[in-house]
């Protein structure tokens, strides 16, 4: 008698001649609902229904393999598509690992074609030749670009599948442009089989972050899974045992279930289905179900689906290719690959075909084992080698692909493919180059003379991907082997860099040294060095080498410019600023005009004079760099012209716009890992958050590492002494104070550090030790020849010594430096000492207003009372609006900062800053962040 449940359900219309025809006639491709993710998938939506007052979302989908994280993405976009959201979806596999920028390559292709879509994917095309800052900039700039588009009236998405598997060059692009759009209503879902992701970690600081661990389904959602594929309803022992087998994995539940029907296993009693023997009788896995899948397929069919597993991803232009691979006709292949896409083992999407579920494709690749796997890689590679040979275009990094997982050691022809490609992708895909010169490198003997040339190619793309402390170990081998001669120079200076940018600054004026007794050195590692003694405590050495460096044959412009910004370095760290400013017009001259030799020149010069406290002359050639910019259209030097802007945004007493920069270029600065722009940054914003009283948000910065830059690091520690004075911790002040000035005052910024001495000196009550103070520092003043320096000079001894005319003399030197805050700190110490100057005390009190350093204001005020002057009206508020509490959530929403960082500032949980917003929102009639800023920069401004 003929089972009633398969009369019921799968009789087909006609009686298949085969068991195989019968297994493809009952398995036509379907795709089973998304069952019991409902709470997930309300989740994330509601996430996205947040994100226009969050900005920027990650939700981390993370489960074993076939837990339904794939289909869950599914759903994901399909509602989001059905609210006209904007979705970018891609999944990676192994192969995909390989391809640079294959991952953001995928989300853009998945949008509908346009122009600005059109941009970012022409900007990702690889270029071997092009500066990599360049190209990674613009790059870059082009995904913003086409994500800004895309969320300026809606919420959009991003979703990756399997982000285990997305390549890193991908990876690093998509932190730096999630990092940029941190404030826009943008929703990141991943999915990958860890919860461990280094590009969540990149990103968590700027974002909010929603972790999903997919549990297995529950038994009732088993069931359903079950019903839908035998069409019928279950009862509940046969919906226990597949629970049973599958562990509650919706993937292996499909497939234990299609298996019980196919063996007939199950049959149906009042429309209801129940297991046909008993339990004890079924051997039947989640591995024997997978494999079941392809278990039935005919041995040509077989082979083929093998061969795609090697592929992992196919075109059809690429069956011949298949059909050699897999040794058979070409017709044999083309029936085979068809029957794979009529059982469903293979699909179609915009990149090609593959395998319906990363499973199969991986179930497939280890059945060939491990022999047989690099047999079919070698096949593909010497066919793609022959097909070169003979002209025929072969993609160069699938290419080195196949031979990575081919080769045998001392395969010269591989090593030379996979060095050739790494050489092709360094400017564009410096991590992918990276990663061809280490499988490169154990294909070869330890003695093979060509190690040398590829450790130095490893050592110099590392360096170029902002990952110095990786470049070292291989350069510093490939320098055991490099004669003298360029590029031993090249990588001598990548390590030299390299072991500097991780603080190792002894290893690197060891290395130096090493370099130059060589001799023949040429006259950029000679500039280098000189550096190096300052930040290794050897000034006097330091001193005498300016002339000999500048003496020393420019072999180009480039070098030029490399030497001339290291001697303005060098002389600004000796306080010789008028030579720091002979020096960068040096180097802008030997730019010879070459635009990108143009705009190194000046941005890292401009940083120097920034920092150097030279407002004027930063600030022609950071508005020059950016002129540069808009002609060349190149993205370079990013960290130097973020710290020269906040810089000077700080020292010229725009302090919102300093803190509004910190927040848009503190993503550049971390990803190319500048530590000593990161370093500037953080010790700006502490001093502002300082000076503002806003304690618990500098607390977070004071807790950060020092930075490692020997003058950085004395920058910090004004900043960081000024938080303690404001805590309360005067004496720990002081000592952090006496800790950096050096025994001859020698150090990079002594003098503010020298002269915060004096006045606390002053404050505990000891006036002879700040004479005494003042009479070393004056001794060596004739050297600090910077406004900065005259101004805390003057001011510090018309303080000590109730001089009012010095401190006239540093109002005077304030204004013309461009230095606000020090013009006003200056022109307070002014009216405290003389009864006479009212109208300095004014404008001190409406400077430190519009600062926001309310401290001072308030000793300004109260300055202005006890001569019976008139204090200026505070800037008045709209009245009735916002509540104290609301208002200090609004200010740092303002200030860019995210909802957990006000949160841990003000001690509030992040769901009180929720409501908090909510509220500020409905009262100010704003829908976003965004809008919020704008109205509170109008409210300010009245």
């Amino acid at each position: 008698m003929t089972d009633p449940l398969r009369k019921a359900a799968w009789k087909t219309s006609e009686q298949p001649k085969s068991r195989r025809e019968a297994v493809i006639a009952d398995t036509p491709p379907r795709t089973t609902p998304l069952v019991g993710r409902e709470p997930e998938l309300r989740a994330v939506l509601d996430r996205v229904d947040q994100a226009p007052a969050t900005g920027l979302v990650v939700v981390q989908v993370s489960g074993e393999p076939g837990i339904g994280k794939t289909s869950l993405l599914a759903e994901i976009a399909r509602r989001l598509r059905e609210r006209r959201c904007g979705v970018l979806a891609s999944a990676s596999d192994v192969l995909g690992k390989r391809i640079p920028y294959g991952a953001v390559a995928a989300l853009i292709r998945s949008l509908p074609p346009d122009t600005i879509r059109a941009d970012a994917l022409a900007a990702l095309e690889i270029s071997g030749t092009e500066d990599s800052g360049a190209w990674f900039g613009r790059a870059c700039d082009r995904v913003v670009r086409l994500l800004t588009e895309l969320t300026a009236t809606r919420p959009a998405a991003l979703l990756i599948d399997d982000l285990d598997h997305a390549d890193d060059d991908s990876l690093a692009l998509l932190t730096l442009v999630l990092r940029r759009l941190s404030s826009a209503p943008l929703v990141l879902v991943t999915a990958s089989r860890s919860a461990d992701a280094v590009l969540l970690d990149r990103v968590e600081p700027y974002a909010e972050v929603v972790h999903l661990d997919l549990a297995p389904l529950s038994g009732a959602d088993v069931a359903r899974i079950v019903e839908a594929v035998l069409q019928t309803s279950v009862d509940e022992g046969l919906a226990r045992e597949v629970r049973q087998r599958s562990d509650g994995n919706p993937f292996f539940v499909t497939e234990i279930a299609r298996s019980l029907r196919e063996l007939d296993l199950v049959t149906v009693d009042g429309n209801r289905a129940r297991l046909a023997v008993s339990p004890d009788a079924i051997r039947l896995t989640r591995r024997e179900a997978l494999l079941r899948r392809v278990a039935p397929l005919e041995n040509e069919t077989r082979l083929v689906a093998r061969a795609v597993s090697v592929f992992r991803r196919v075109r059809l232009d690429q069956i011949s290719l298949l059909a050699r691979v897999a040794s058979l006709p070409e017709e044999t292949v083309v029936a085979a690959f068809d029957e794979l896409l009529r059982v469903h083992i293979v699909v179609h999407d915009d990149n090609g075909y593959r395998f319906s579920h990363a499973l199969v494709g991986e179930a497939l690749y280890h059945e060939v084992g491990p022999a047989q796997r690099r047999h079919l890689h070698a096949l593909i590679s010497a066919r793609l080698l022959d097909d070169r040979e003979q002209g025929l275009p072969v993609d160069l990094l699938q290419l080195a692909w196949h031979l990575a997982e081919s080769a045998a050691p001392g395969d010269r022809v591989a090593v030379g493919v996979l060095a050739e490609a790494a050489t092709h992708a360094r400017a564009s895909a410096p991590e992918t180059a990276a990663a061809l010169c280490f499988r490169a490198l154990q294909l070869l003997p330890r003695n093979a003379p060509e190690r040398a040339e590829l450790l130095a190619l490893q050592c110099r793309v590392l360096a170029r991907a902002s990952r110095p402390a990786l470049a070292i170990d291989p350069g510093l081998a490939a320098l055991e082997s490099l004669q003298p001669g360029s590029e031993r120079t090249r990588v001598a200076t990548a390590v030299i860099s390299s072991l500097f940018s991780v603080g190792r600054t002894a290893e690197a004026m060891a290395l130096a040294d090493v370099e130059v007794a060589r001799g023949d050195a040429p006259a950029s590692l000679e500039a280098q060095r000189a550096v190096l003694l300052v930040y290794n405590n050897r000034h006097d050495d330091a001193v005498s080498e300016v002339a000999r460096v500048e003496a020393l044959p420019i072999s180009s412009p480039a070098e030029g410019v490399i030497v001339f910004e290291h001697l303005a370095m060098l002389t600004s760290l000796l306080f010789q600023h008028d030579r720091t400013v002979e020096y960068a017009n040096r180097a802008l001259a030997h730019s010879n005009g070459q635009p990108m030799l143009e705009l190194q020149a000046l941005s890292v010069c401009a940083s120097i004079s920034a920092l150097a406290g030279l407002v004027h002359d930063a600030s022609w050639r950071v508005r020059r760099a950016e002129e540069l910019l808009d002609q060349v259209g190149s993205h370079g030097f990013r960290a130097e012209r973020a710290a020269s802007r906040v810089a000077l945004d700080w020292l010229g007493g725009r302090w919102d716009a300093a803190l509004d920069g910190i927040g848009r270029w503190l993503p550049d600065v971390e990803a190319a890992q500048a530590d000593q722009a990161l370093g500037v940054l953080q010790a700006i914003e502490l001093s502002i958050r300082t000076w503002r009283g806003e304690l618990d948000v500098a607390a977070r910065l004071a807790s950060l590492p020092a930075p490692q830059s020997v003058n950085i690091s004395r920058l910090h520690a004004v900043s960081l002494a000024e938080y303690l004075i404001a805590r309360g911790e005067a004496d720990e002040a002081y000592a952090l104070l006496d800790d950096n000035v050096g025994a001859g005052l020698e150090a990079a910024y002594s003098c503010v550090l020298v002269a915060r001495m004096i006045e606390l000196d002053l404050e505990r009550g000891h006036p002879e030790a700040a004479e005494k103070t003042l009479a070393r520092l004056s001794d060596v003043s004739a050297t600090r020849v910077s406004p900065w320096s005259r101004t805390t000079l003057r001011r510090v001894t018309g303080i000590v010594r109730r001089d009012v005319e010095s401190l006239r003399e540093a109002v005077s030197e304030a204004a013309l430096g461009g230095l606000e805050f020090e013009k006003a700190r200056a022109q307070l110490a002014l009216g405290e000492v003389s009864d006479d100057e009212a109208p300095m005390l004014v404008e001190a009190y409406t400077a430190f207003q519009r600062l926001g350093a309310h401290g001072l204001r308030r000793q300004a005020g109260t300055r202005l009372r006890a001569l019976g002057a008139k204090v200026p009206r505070a800037r008045s508020k709209a009245p009735g609006l916002l509540t104290e509490a609301e208002e200090n959530v609004a200010r740092l929403v303002q200030q860019g900062m995210r909802n957990r960082d006000i949160a841990a500032a003000l001690h509030y949980s992040p769901r009180t800053i929720e409501v908090y917003l909510s509220r500020i929102y409905a009262k100010l009639h704003v829908s976003s962040r965004l809008e919020l800023a704008r109205v509170l920069d109008a409210m300010q401004q009245r």
